[in-house]
């Protein structure tokens, strides 16, 4: 679950201060690493989160690798392997720990890593130095999805972002505002029940998708099974 991006306008970035490990994660038959914070429950003891979570439910999802962003990170090599020339850019929303889109850098996509906390994409600089990938191919943006540029990606993927009823209907109007025309979406989700309305959000908003089920094995070893939507303006 990557950060909710949706907090209140005063809301501060939180920081981590403790350890930090470079793990290996498989991602069809490739190692990736990801750098990422050794104890991210040690978050929940700042203050400066604390305060937050007082204020408006904050909670450091960016932190940890949830199991969807393993689904979709596959996703990514599967639907749509090897970068053609010139490599589309793709758009990561929520990107958090930023697997997903270091799936699509390695297969040699550009990639414009997304989320509200700048620490995040603070990581995600660092897992692409580790991995030794170009760093002319990637970028960073901090958006904030009730104000969004004026832009639009080829390519847009994002995983576990429907965990909340609220943000459904959003990300939807994300979607299609920063979708480019004849791009598509990976949308990969466990399930949740808030999810369930997405496919109806997507029609609201004059995009169409196919809804294939998936599933991917946790770091816990468990096997995971969730929703992968593919999206587009027209999907023959």
């Amino acid at each position: 679950m990557a950060s909710s991006e949706f907090p209140s306008e005063s809301s501060a970035p939180a920081a981590y201060r403790g350890a930090v490990v470079a793990s290996t994660v498989r991602v069809a038959g490739r190692s990736l690493k990801l750098v990422r914070p050794a104890d991210p429950d040690g978050l929940l003891d700042d203050p400066e989160v604390r305060a937050r979570n007082d204020r408006d439910d904050y909670m450091p999802y960016w932190a940890y690798l949830w199991p969807a962003s393993i689904m979709l990170a596959e996703a990514v090599a599967r639907h749509w392997g090897e970068a053609p020339a010139p490599a589309p850019e793709a758009l990561e929303l929520g990107c958090g720990l930023g697997l997903g889109g270091l799936a699509a850098l390695a297969l040699g996509y550009r990639v414009c890593f997304s989320d509200y906390d700048p620490e995040a994409l603070e990581f995600v600089k660092r897992s692409v130095r580790e991995n030794g990938l170009p760093p002319e191919r990637f970028s960073t943006l901090r958006l904030d999805w009730r104000s969004l540029p004026d832009i639009q990606f080829e390519r847009i993927i994002a995983a576990d972002v429907l965990y909340e009823a609220r943000l459904v209907p959003l990300v939807a109007e994300v979607v299609a505002r920063l979708l480019a025309p004849g791009g598509e979406a990976l949308i990969a989700t466990p399930p949740r029940a808030s999810a369930e309305d997405f496919p109806a959000a997507l029609a609201k908003v004059g995009l169409a998708h196919r809804a294939e089920a998936a599933s991917t094995v946790a770091e816990s070893d468990a096997v995971q099974r969730g929703t992968v939507y593919r999206v587009g303006r027209a999907l023959g």
